[in-house]
């Protein structure tokens, strides 16, 4: 039941009316396969809308006045560091330096939270992470990429900075 507590299938009534107006036309320079390909998916619809209606009794039956939620929260994963962090040590460090690729910034800060990996893939996905934080930062115009490694594609970064030296925010970047 829980796994059906996120689908609304008694206020979407209106999509299995959309399954029961799906039409295919067919015009003639049509071949024999796709008017086979248009039957077995109309015959899927009417498939989809049965099974929609089962579910839709079968809550009913179970827990008449149940009224699904309005939004489902979203499932945070876990993280090794609090949230946010990644991404402030990643200004902290370009302020400090002039120019970090991606993996420097990663390994900088997980040497800095004392982080070890059981092995490559959980160090990728935590300098995904750093990455990730870093584009960000790019689209809100805070960091620049200045060059892209030919072997491995890691982006070097550095702060927005003016002629002055302090910290520029041109704008966002779609």
């Amino acid at each position: 039941m829980s796994a059906l507590r996120g689908l609304n299938f008694r206020h979407n009534a209106h999509l299995r009316g959309a399954c029961r107006q799906v039409t295919f036309s067919a015009s003639p320079c049509c071949c024999k396969t796709a008017l086979a390909r248009s039957f077995r998916l109309r015959s899927r619809l009417t498939e989809v809308d049965a099974e929609l209606q089962a579910l839709d009794y079968a809550l009913q039956v179970v827990s008449p006045t149940w009224v699904p939620p309005k939004r489902i929260p979203r499932q945070l994963r876990k993280t090794l560091l609090p949230r946010g962090t990644v991404a402030q040590a990643c200004l902290q460090f370009l302020r400090q330096r002039e120019e970090l690729t991606t993996p420097e910034l990663a390994q900088l800060i997980a040497r800095q939270h004392r982080l070890t990996f059981a092995s490559k893939a959980p160090e990728q996905d935590f300098a995904s992470g750093a990455g990730m934080a870093l584009r960000r930062y790019q689209r809100q115009g805070i960091l620049d990429v200045t060059d892209k490694n030919k072997t491995t594609q890691a982006l070097r970064w550095r702060l927005n900075t003016g002629a002055d030296g302090r910290l520029t925010v041109v704008g966002k970047v779609a």
